[in-house]
């Protein structure tokens, strides 16, 4: 009996290894498919000077690039006390309270595309994306 239960264990160990590597290959690709947070990237950098005060421009740029795309709204950034030294459209970005700015109003982000704001402040404000809903497509 001893041999036999060595042998079963030693048959489903490589049955394991391969159903591990079977969910790795053909489902992890699908998960990571799908649009998150996580395909958004933002980009800060100081522009330029107006009237002595820096000018940040901030860039956010959907990175999915699965085949039939992944389009991300409804946008929010983290932002502190979001304010600027010259007036930004609120379509672009708004302020709706405390950390939380809206992105383009809320519209969609389509995939390989990106979004740019500048706003003049003495000092840059910290900003990394808090939300996003994913937009279904059309097959």
């Amino acid at each position: 009996m001893k041999g036999d239960s060595s042998w079963l264990f030693a048959t489903a160990i490589p049955a394991v290894m391969l159903l591990v590597l079977f969910a790795f290959v053909f489902y992890l690709p699908q998960v990571q498919a799908d649009c998150s947070i996580w395909n958004l990237k933002v980009h800060q950098e100081q522009k330029g000077w107006l009237r002595g005060i820096p000018v940040y421009q901030v860039s956010v740029l959907n990175t999915c690039f699965i085949p039939n795309g992944c389009t991300l709204g409804n946008i929010h950034l983290t932002c502190g006390d979001f304010n600027t030294s010259f007036p930004i459209n609120p379509a672009i970005l708004r302020r709706l309270s405390f950390n939380d700015c809206l992105l383009w109003d809320g519209a969609p982000l389509p995939t390989a595309i990106a979004a740019y704001v500048e706003y003049a402040h003495s000092e840059p404000y910290p900003m990394t994306i808090s939300s996003v809903t994913c937009i279904p497509q059309d097959p």
